[in-house]
């Protein structure tokens, strides 16, 4: 649960009911899409990205995928990679303290099954409400940070369980509790783990524990700190026991402060922040206000009690607040003027989220109501009641899958995933290497083991012609590319194979390794592709139609090396981004639905290299990372500017200016690697994007040719080259870039991952293993060869609701790999 809030206690005397550039930070965490592995989401603001889910499943008498007992408590739950992290506490079974325990659990988010649990010693305490857990817990880069409501905050593997680190930052800092316990959870940002403990917070080294910055030895807030930016400058919101503060993340320095003081020192819900606005709440008749802020300075626009959030926060969706009131309503306000717009009463000290425009919230007494997130009044899409009170703690929606608890620790999942939509509401793999170019899939509930003769064929289909496209996948089409009498054709198939339409999109490549290149991405109705010769194309999505053709080659006078043009379009709002290389320019980002040139970059005299470039959401701003023959280029998406471009030289040995590898972003690092005996590197990217700051590491072992690299949990994993076809599985430790393992296996290839697993598509005999996603070596579970296609096994594999879809030259195989 969130903080106090979600115990928030307060207690009454008798009861407790307990002309800068700013922008919220955008954080692009290296999570998958849906995934809600930390408080109030990845975004740090109540809201979910997901889309397609089915509030209609929520009804009377409806039944849990599955439930848990969990202990006392008010954390919420935390959702990563296929895997549910919760807390509580032993108490109400434990009468004697000394026994009294917290429990971390990790579940599997399909099935319920118990994966791991962590005990330590901590008393339930209940003070005027339940007692138990209060903060939720974090995961990011394979680690589950957590902190007690007596400052015991552990570090641990969100895999096994294992103690990376320990501290008790009460007892090792001379920090004085809050009245009902530290309730803010972790917050990471960069190397930093951060707490609102103390007066005014405290960060550690996320991978040690070690102390970076401390501000006072004060009680805290409740609240967890809320990440934005000021100019260049990455900060935090910290709601402390009397104050809202700014703060530099880096330091720990107060840029601005504003007092807010409310009945038993309870600021609990979290800041809303907006551009240079920031919203806070509190109960006890305090009220709430907005708050204009610059670098250095904070005034109040608007004052009133309009929304008092005792213990939940509340969520700002379109110019509008919604949240719990202390008196049980649920409201919405106009943020601009604190407006009430709306008000509907039942909810106790309820809490919400947001997804898909649709409210979820959670009441009190154990109701959850599915509501529309406008204005113009409420609107009630669906309800159910669905636990028995107390419940404080906030409803999670992860993956089709809502998430509810209550104070004594009964644990509810409900599916809310639309089983009558198609592929792309639920799974979508709509690009090259999927929804976030990760080559990870959101899949769970996958096979651990194959039969002996592999998983099931559900079917083939030969005749796509030649190429070492994948497939995209989206509106329950199929779609890929093949050269047939060198022109390239572009196909739609349904998910049962059948065939809907092909269109051709021009000459393809012919000469060295004849065939496609491309994956299509599909957006909005569209399909886009790219030929080897640097056609770009668009197409309708369901019916075939030519929109548009734009020869981005010879307009911008291109150039490529000796296998043509490998790129896969990459949609950027209304931007479709290729990269012609040459002369005219380096990137060109065209209008998607015209074609029209919106803007190009300088050329920096560079051929396109084979690489397919991703997006990366870094302060307030879009960036578009690729590399060329010799340089890895960062492109600012608004206008072409091409903010740096860092030599490969700084970690290449002769440069052999083949560099197919799309790279992989994390928290504000970047990792890139090319085959030939070339090697790999992280970087360091800037605040705000525009610049590469360092290089961390550089790495020799994992030199991949062009079967891609994929990070799971804090690791690469990857193949090298040791010539065509050899070469051994790698892995890497993303900290430090150590080599954890690198394994012979047939010969070098491709690889994908999904529910914990590595699919790994080896090209000498074209053989699919199953590998476990473990650092401590290369584990094959099973394995199984391509009976059909001809030709190089290129194409990567792509997972998607629950089949494995496999491309051997002309030939298309689609496997059932979920589990029974």
């Amino acid at each position: 649960m969130k903080s106090l809030r979600q115990a928030n206690c307060c207690v009454s005397a008798l009861v407790c009911s307990l002309g800068m550039s700013l922008a919220v930070l955008a954080f692009c965490i290296s999570t998958q899409a849906a995934d809600w592995p930390n408080w109030r989401g990845p975004n740090h603001n109540g809201i979910s990205t997901e889309k397609g889910w089915d509030p209609g499943k929520i009804k009377a008498g409806v039944k849990p995928l599955w439930r848990a007992s969990i202990g006392t408590g008010f954390s919420a739950v935390s959702v990563s990679n296929g895997l549910v992290y919760a807390m509580g506490n032993t108490g109400n079974k434990e009468k004697d303290v000394s026994k009294q325990t917290d429990i971390i659990y990790c579940f599997d988010a399909e099935t319920g099954k118990e994966i791991w649990k962590y005990a330590y010693p901590q008393q339930l305490d209940p003070k005027n409400y339940e007692g138990g857990t209060l903060a939720s817990p974090t995961v990011a880069g394979g680690k589950v940070y957590t902190i007690s409501k007596d400052g015991k905050a552990f570090c641990l593997d969100a895999k096994t369980r294992e103690k990376i680190w320990y501290r008790n930052l009460l007892e090792d800092l001379g920090i004085k509790r809050t009245t009902w316990g530290q309730s803010g959870s972790p917050l990471i940002i960069d190397n930093m783990v951060i707490y609102n403990v103390g007066t005014k917070g405290v960060a550690l080294d996320k991978n040690n524990g070690n102390v970076i910055w401390e501000n006072g030895k004060g009680p805290g807030g409740y609240a967890t700190a809320v990440p934005f930016m000021i100019g260049q400058q990455q900060c935090i919101a910290l709601f402390g026991y009397r104050n809202i503060m700014g703060l530099v993340a880096s330091s720990g320095k107060e840029l601005w402060r504003f007092p807010w003081r409310t009945l038993y020192d309870v600021n609990a819900a979290d800041p809303i922040i907006a551009d240079d606005k920031v919203f806070i709440s509190s109960g006890y008749g305090e009220g709430c206000t907005l708050l204009k802020f610059r670098e250095n300075n904070i005034t109040e626009v608007w004052r009133n009690k309009n929304m008092r959030n005792k213990i939940n926060g509340s969520v700002l969706w379109k110019g509008y607040v919604y949240g719990v009131d202390e008196g049980g309503e649920l409201r919405c306000l106009d943020f601009k003027t604190g407006k009430p717009v709306w008000a509907q009463g039942g909810f106790g000290l309820g809490s919400l989220m947001i997804a898909d425009g649709k409210l979820i919230v959670m009441a009190e007494k154990g109701n959850l109501v599915i509501a529309e997130a406008i204005p113009d009044g409420y609107k009630v899409i669906a309800e159910a009641h669905i636990l028995s009170p107390r419940c404080w703690s906030v409803p999670v929606l992860a993956n089709g899958r809502i998430y509810a608890r209550n104070a004594n620790g009964d644990l509810v999942c409900l599916d809310v995933s639309n089983n009558t939509q198609t592929v792309a509401t639920r799974s979508n793999w709509a690009q090259w290497h999927g929804l976030n170019r990760d080559a990870k899939s959101t899949e769970t509930g996958l096979l651990k083991k194959w039969p002996e003769q592999g998983p099931e064929l559900l079917w083939s289909l030969d005749g796509l012609g030649a190429g070492f496209s994948t497939v995209s996948i989206s509106e329950g089409l199929i779609y890929t590319t093949g050269m047939i009498d060198g022109t390239g054709i572009l196909f739609a198939f349904d998910l049962q194979r059948n065939l809907k339409w092909k269109k051709p999109y021009g000459p393809e490549w012919a000469t060295s390794v004849p065939g496609t290149r491309c994956t299509p991405t599909v957006d909005e109705g569209n399909v886009y592709v790219i030929s080897g010769m640097g056609a770009v194309a668009c197409f309708d999505a369901r019916t075939g139609e030519e929109k548009w053709i734009v020869d981005a080659f010879n307009e911008f006078k291109g150039k490529y090396g000796s296998w043509g043009i490998a790129e896969s379009p990459l949609i950027v709002g209304n931007l479709l981004i290729c990269t012609p290389g040459g002369e005219a320019a380096t990137m060109v980002a065209l209008d998607k639905k015209t074609g029209e040139t919106v803007w190009k970059t300088k050329s920096i005299g560079e051929k396109s290299s084979y690489c397919s470039p991703i997006l990366v959401k870094r302060s307030n701003r879009n960036l578009i990372i690729t590399m060329t023959d010799h340089f890895i280029i960062g492109v600012d998406a608004a206008d072409g500017e091409i903010l740096w471009q860092y030599d490969c030289k700084l970690y290449q040995a002769n440069p052999k200016a083949i560099n197919p590898n799309t790279p992989i972003y994390q928290e504000g690092y970047i990792y890139v690697t090319s085959g030939y005996d070339k090697g790999g590197a992280k970087l360091k990217l800037s605040k705000d994007g525009s610049a590469v700051v360092s290089q961390e590491w550089k790495d020799s072992t994992l030199d991949c040719h062009h079967g891609g690299v994929v990070l799971v949990d804090g690791y690469v994993y990857g193949s090298n080259w040791r010539g065509n076809p050899a070469g051994n599985w790698v892995c890497l430790d993303w900290a430090t870039g150590q080599v954890m393992y690198e394994t012979e296996w047939i010969g070098k290839g491709s690889i994908t991952y999904a529910d914990g697993m590595l699919y790994c598509y080896e090209e000498k005999q074209g053989t699919v293993g199953l590998v476990k996603a473990t650092p401590e070596k290369f584990e094959l579970i099973s394995s199984f060869q391509v009976p059909k296609g001809t030709g190089q096994h290129w194409a990567h594999p792509v997972i998607c609701n629950g089949i494995l879809y496999i491309r051997h030259g002309d030939a298309l195989m689609a496997y059932n790999i979920r589990a029974k």
